[in-house]
């Protein structure tokens, strides 16, 4: 039988803190799948495109 590594307490806690921060815990999985897509799988053309897309988005930003 395998053993639990986290107790049911942190399980909750765990839970608790994501249905309080869902708007971060949204944002950070967001930016850990853009880094993964980024260094796993992304391709040279499709670097090209995301730099495209980071420019206009900076853009944007800075005329706020």
């Amino acid at each position: 039988m395998t053993e639990k590594k986290t107790t049911d307490a942190q399980k909750r806690a765990t839970q608790a803190y994501r249905e309080r921060n869902r708007e971060k815990t949204r944002k950070q999985s967001a930016k850990s799948a853009a880094r993964t897509y980024i260094n796993k799988y992304c391709e040279l053309e499709d670097l090209h495109e995301l730099k495209k897309l980071i420019e206009e988005r900076e853009k944007e930003l800075q005329g706020e």
